[in-house]
This record gives C-alpha cells, structure tokens and sequence, in this order.
C-alpha cells in the first residue's frame, strides 16, 4: 500500500504515522508554547484552575488549526471542530484533574506541575486528535 492509497483509507504506514507524529509534536511545541505563556501570565491575575482553562481554550484554537493543516491534512470545518472540541473538551477535564491532583495532594508547585500535566496528557491528545481529525467526511 503506497503512502497516497493508505492516506485515502484512512491506514497509515508506519513510516507516515512517524512523520505524523513528529508533525503533531512540533505543532503541539508551537501550541504549548501559547498556552504555557497564557497559564504563567494568567496565574499573576487569577488561581490555577482558571488559569489552566484560560490557557486550555487558546490552546484549543490554535491546536484545531494547526492540527488540522498542518498535522492530519484535515480540512476545516464546523463539524470537525465541534468533535475535536468536545474530545478537547473532556481531555480538559482529564487534564485539570491532574494537574488539581499534583498541586494540590502532590504538594507540587503550580507552574511547574503543568509540565508533568502536558506529558501525561500527550498520547491521548494525539490519539484523541486524530480520530477527530482522520479522513472522510
């Protein structure tokens, strides 16, 4: 099966599941770059957890698109973006658990619990973010 005939049913060879992947964590960089400035700016204003989805929602956006182009070759559109984010949705709340847990039982500080927060929550974003986002309709 070439890269072409797998991409079209929705198969991946492992080579272009690799190169997608390292797409999805270059991207994901550029966004978590985002939503980290956002999180440390927000927590000068306001607690942790709506710091964390102030931060989430910009991500979001900037995810959808960036994901989207550049990542899965998906095109734009409101229905993508409604199941992305109600995938996003429930990975926010996932995400803010775990990083409620590690302040707050863990004992471990705010600004650098996000970090441990953004590594446990990677393999199911890009699952999660390529089913939203695979071939088809």
């Amino acid at each position: 099966m070439t890269e072409n005939s797998a991409a079209q049913t929705g198969a991946a060879t492992p080579r272009a599941e690799s190169s997608r992947f390292m797409r999805f964590l270059a991207a994901g960089v550029v966004n978590t770059g985002l939503s980290l400035l956002v999180y440390q700016g927000a927590l000068f204003v306001m607690p942790h957890v709506p710091s964390y989805v102030l931060a989430y929602v910009a991500g979001l956006i900037a995810a959808y698109f960036l994901y989207s182009r550049h990542v899965f070759g998906a095109p734009l559109s409101r229905t993508r973006f409604a199941v992305f984010t109600l995938f996003y949705i429930a990975s926010l709340a996932t995400g803010t658990l775990i990083n409620a847990a590690l302040i707050e039982l863990a004992g471990i500080m705010a600004r650098v619990a996000v970090f441990i927060t953004i590594a446990v929550m990677l393999p199911l974003n890009y699952a999660g973010s390529r089913w939203c986002l695979r071939p088809g309709p």
